[in-house]
């Protein structure tokens, strides 16, 4: 019983880990999209926007209305 406590326990650090480090390279790979498109256009767009149906992620429009 205590094995089975043990590997219980690394396999959540691992995973939590894991989760952790692809959450923040997500986050900061759209807070260096937001910056390079402020400075090399000077429109002010965010990486994930959800507006008129539409869900907008990095340039990639999907439209929720025609589905």
């Amino acid at each position: 019983m205590k094995r089975n406590t043990k590997v219980y326990f690394r396999i959540f650090y691992i995973s939590s880990v894991l989760i952790l480090c692809l959450i923040f390279g997500f986050m900061g790979v759209a807070l260096a999209y937001e910056n390079t498109v402020q400075t090399a256009f000077g429109e002010y767009k965010k990486a994930i926007e959800f507006s008129d149906g539409s869900l907008r992620i990095f340039d990639f429009v999907i439209n929720l209305t025609d589905v």
